[in-house]
């Protein structure tokens, strides 16, 4: 199913055009985003009790639904609105750098962090805590553009500062926050979703790799053994790769086990395809 969906072949390419624009699927987001503050208007936040997530519930009145609902619980707000134009914005590029199977694994990641660590403490008897809205979704997709971008200029009413200083700062004062009010629960919420964006991005990079149990030493191979393996080495020669060679790779073993040359050749692709439809 996930194949079907998102087929490989088109896996960094947008996902529909609007005029002479490409869409991606961060756009999509970020528009359910905005429809989800005139829904709650509209239903009024009664609805609250049947979309958000906690403890109770969850898995006391088995609404297992609210672990991906919670998102759509937004009251209409100024903040929520300019939070769904960054997601759309840097969203869209993150989800450009990694591909859309990778960018949709980041999502479901970064929604289940929270109501993972809301449950593990409900099950050690701290009750009472709740996912609602998409503002954490929004700060930790901003967190993976900083994590992928860390040196991108961003404006900030007349100066220009880098996106990891930003992010470090919008950390340290939520932080700092819950600090002060001894919040300790929300203090632990932030560093699931900012370790949850930090550590899938450096993972999907190939900076990060999961632990692995010791295998045995293999018995020496024979000769003819030794020839067979190392003849894809020498078939893959020294030329450059092209985009499909690099898609197969992606395919194969996934977007972290590409070098720095073959993400430059990825992207130039990506902005030569983008520049063709403007």
């Amino acid at each position: 199913m996930f194949d079907s969906w998102l087929p490989e072949s088109k896996d960094h390419l947008p996902l529909t055009w609007w005029k002479t624009h490409p869409v991606y699927l961060a756009a999509i987001i970020a528009l359910v985003g905005v429809g989800s503050m005139v829904l709650t208007a509209v239903l009024g936040y009664s609805m609250a009790w049947y979309v958000i997530f906690n403890y109770e519930g969850a898995f006391q009145h088995l609404r297992l639904w609210t672990v991906l609902t919670y998102v759509l619980f937004n009251p209409p707000s100024f903040w929520t609105l300019i939070g769904c134009v960054l997601l759309w914005n840097f969203g869209e590029a993150v989800e450009r750098h990694l591909g859309r199977r990778a960018f949709v694994r980041m999502l479901l990641v970064l929604l289940l962090a929270s109501p993972a660590l809301i449950s593990l403490l409900g099950l050690l008897g701290v009750r009472g805590l709740v996912c609602a809205g998409i503002m954490q979704l929004e700060f930790a997709v901003f967190i993976a553009f900083a994590t992928l971008y860390p040196r991108a200029k961003l404006s900030l009413f007349i100066i220009s500062i880098d996106a990891w200083v930003l992010a470090a700062a919008f950390v340290g004062i939520s932080a700092l926050g819950s600090l002060g009010a001894r919040d300790w629960s929300s203090l632990l919420l932030l560093a699931a979703n900012v370790g949850s964006a930090y550590l899938f991005i450096r993972f999907e990079t190939g900076a990060l790799k999961l632990p692995s149990l010791p295998k045995r030493a293999p018995q020496s191979p024979r000769p003819a053994q030794r020839t067979a393996k190392a003849a894809p080495k020498s078939s893959s020669g020294s030329s450059t790769p092209t985009v499909d060679d690099i898609l197969d790779k992606i395919s194969h073993h996934g977007m972290h086990s590409l070098s720095a040359e073959e993400r430059r050749i990825l992207d130039k692709a990506s902005e030569e395809m983008k520049r063709r439809a403007d």
